[in-house]
């Protein structure tokens, strides 16, 4: 398993106040749509998509992401649908 020093993307965004550069967002975007449409070149969906479900490698503007938290996930059936209803409860 790959050792990640950075913090899950929700700390890693709130550490700089919310404020990202137009290219930072568009690096991690990028590498988090990448993520997956890889996943989803293999019919797998991970169904419990989320900033805390997104470690980064470090705190730097360098940082990678890399996704976590397979337990809700999925290979889609031949049908392509799955209805089953998961995620994580948000409590108000």
């Amino acid at each position: 398993m790959e050792y990640c020093d950075g913090p899950d993307l929700f700390t890693y965004v709130e550490k700089r106040k919310f404020k990202l550069s137009e290219e930072h967002a568009c690096k991690l975007i990028h590498q988090l749509s990448t993520a997956i449409f890889y996943l989803h070149e293999y019919n797998i969906v991970h169904r419990d998509l989320k900033p805390e479900n997104i470690l980064t490698t470090s705190e730097g503007d360098d940082a990678q992401i890399k996704l976590l938290d397979f337990g809700l996930s999925r290979i889609l059936p031949t049908d392509g649908k799955c209805m089953d209803f998961v995620g994580t409860m948000v409590r108000k």
